[in-house]
């Protein structure tokens, strides 16, 4: 017998259960184990579990598997849920309460369609095929309102709950998160691509710089980046952490969770007060796109003449 996938009380209950912050990602066709390492689980961390605060949890159903993490912040990330989709396809539904709400299917690794459930409006609703699911979304009043009256606004993460359960045929469970399930902690930070807020903005200020940039030769704008890099390593006293040298050198291309800079990059992700402008930096500077590196590298702060100048003077 098929799940009932269409219940709108159903997913009022679900949405409910699962409180004022969560995530479920629906991934096709990857067992359970890998439906959490795709999505940042962290080496040490993956077993069954009763449900625990700071984990999420993933299960079965049918040729999808589901992860529900109640923290929610990997849910509403579209660029991890792009890494995430490759070579097969994930749904997203995030909730925050303090927060606009996310529904995001993406395709191997292209967001297809994403919109803010609380008001989806073909202006707002975008991704490489933004109308491929209006008729469903019209069908469950996943819509902006018609005028003063039209509450369409209400319940929409159970909406969305129920938009991907018809997209996957597959339905959250009530006991989602009341029996033991493989389950992990989640650091996306490793496996995510770059946000298009963490790299220096394009405006009048650092046109000219992002200019002589594009002229530049790629060597030239990753020495750049490497060194703003060591700049912001030196003034946070992490000069000589283990295996940063060999990245920002281009000897190592990648950070993995259970290596020694991987380890000591957890360490300055649980200070994001005080480490996080760095670990963000550093995160866009493993991109292999030289010119994301650099623009990566000098969001935090920089002196735009200096950098200009160097750029500039390789140039003449």
């Amino acid at each position: 017998m098929l799940p009932v996938v269409d219940d709108l009380d159903y997913a009022r209950g679900r949405v409910a259960d699962l409180g004022a912050r969560f995530g479920v990602t629906f991934i096709k066709d990857v067992s359970a184990e890998e439906a959490l390492t795709r999505m940042g689980a962290l080496p040490g961390t993956v077993q069954v579990r009763d449900n625990s605060p700071g984990y999420a949890a993933a299960l079965s159903a049918g040729r999808w598997t589901l992860v529900v993490d109640p923290d929610g912040g990997t849910g509403g990330d579209h660029v991890l849920l792009e890494a995430v989709s490759a070579g097969t396809e994930a749904v997203s539904v995030f909730r925050d309460a303090s927060a606009a709400p996310r529904f995001t299917y993406a395709r191997d690794g292209v967001t297809t369609v994403a919109f803010d459930p609380s008001y989806p409006s073909p202006e707002l609703t975008w991704g490489a095929e933004p109308e491929l699911l209006r008729h469903l979304m019209q069908a469950l009043g996943l819509r902006e309102p018609a005028g003063e009256d039209d509450e369409t606004w209400r319940d929409p993460e159970a909406k969305s709950l129920v938009l991907a359960q018809r997209l996957t045929n597959a339905r959250v469970p009530a006991d989602a998160l009341t029996r033991p399930r493989l389950s992990a902690r989640l650091e996306p930070w490793f496996v995510g691509g770059v946000r298009p807020g963490d790299l220096l903005s394009r405006g009048l200020r650092t046109a000219p710089l992002l200019k002589a940039a594009a002229k530049a030769t790629p060597e030239l704008r990753r020495a750049i980046a490497a060194d703003h890099l060591r700049r912001l390593a030196s003034d946070l006293g992490l000069t000589g952490a283990p295996g940063l040298d060999a990245v920002l050198d281009g000897t190592a291309t990648a950070i993995t969770p259970d290596s020694p800079l991987g380890r000591q990059v957890l360490t300055w992700l649980a200070e994001p007060a005080r480490y996080g402008a760095f670990t963000t930096a550093l995160r866009g500077f493993l991109d292999p796109d030289p010119t994301v590196a650099l623009r990566a590298a000098l969001r935090p702060g920089h002196d735009p003449d200096a950098v200009l100048a160097t750029l500039t003077g390789h140039h003449q």
